[in-house]
């Protein structure tokens, strides 16, 4: 009897002893390790937003340049060099602050951009469909074999730029907004060689004018007025 309350007892001691460390770990101060640790992963996201942003907001600028959008990239820009300095200070967790900050109205103008792009893309493509169609008709019409065999080549183009357009919308709905405009692009540079293929010799130049600013921006060119 003795024995089973002195165990008792002593479980009852220790179940209050290993509590309190419990609690004591629970609230003590960061240790310097688990600081150091904070410190590193706030370092390693510092970095990867900076590398990130600055890339992000120099596309920005290039689209907002040609196309005349009022996305405020030197807001952009401004920003970001203010938490450059706050790393040049060591001022890690607000450089980080800031750096979110930045990547969140970053991702809200290439939001915007990538709506037009999207936009852009699907005009182009009901462009090239139209003209196709004329051309089928054409070729119907005079039992063209040559103009027929050309239409036909013309449609699996067209249907590969529909599938790009189709992961470009999926890349846009997951709001990995520079991956769609990048595709976008891609699909804007198919769609006016199409149209390019499908036109007479006068025609080339007018679609050569007509997509002038589409043409330089498609490769992250800032289009220069002569």
């Amino acid at each position: 009897m003795m024995r089973n309350i002195y165990s008792t007892f002593i479980a009852a001691i220790l179940s209050i002893i290993f509590s309190s460390a419990i609690y004591s770990y629970e609230n003590e101060p960061l240790s310097k390790t688990g600081r150091d640790i904070e410190k590193f992963k706030a370092h390693t996201d510092v970095q990867k937003l900076q590398n990130e942003n600055i890339k992000k907001i120099n596309l920005i600028e290039v689209i907002s340049k040609n196309f005349g959008y009022a996305t405020n990239y030197k807001k952009l820009r401004k920003d970001y060099w203010s938490a450059r300095i706050l790393v040049s200070k060591k001022q890690i967790t607000k450089a980080q602050d800031l750096l979110q900050k930045n990547q969140k109205e970053i991702n809200e103008s290439l939001k915007v951009i990538s709506k037009y792009y999207q936009e852009v893309s699907q005009e182009m493509i009901d462009e090239c469909i139209d003209k196709i169609q004329e051309l089928e008709f054409i070729a119907n019409a005079n039992s063209d074999i040559e103009m027929k065999r050309k239409v036909i080549d013309l449609k699996d183009k067209i249907r590969l730029a529909y599938q790009q357009f189709d992961t470009a919308s999926e890349a846009n709905g997951d709001q990995r907004f520079v991956t769609s405009i990048t595709l976008y692009r891609s699909i804007k540079s198919y769609a006016i060689a199409i149209l390019k293929e499908v036109a007479d010799p006068d025609e080339k130049i007018k679609i050569d004018d007509k997509y002038k600013i589409h043409i330089v921006d498609n490769r992250n060119e800032v289009y220069k007025k002569s």
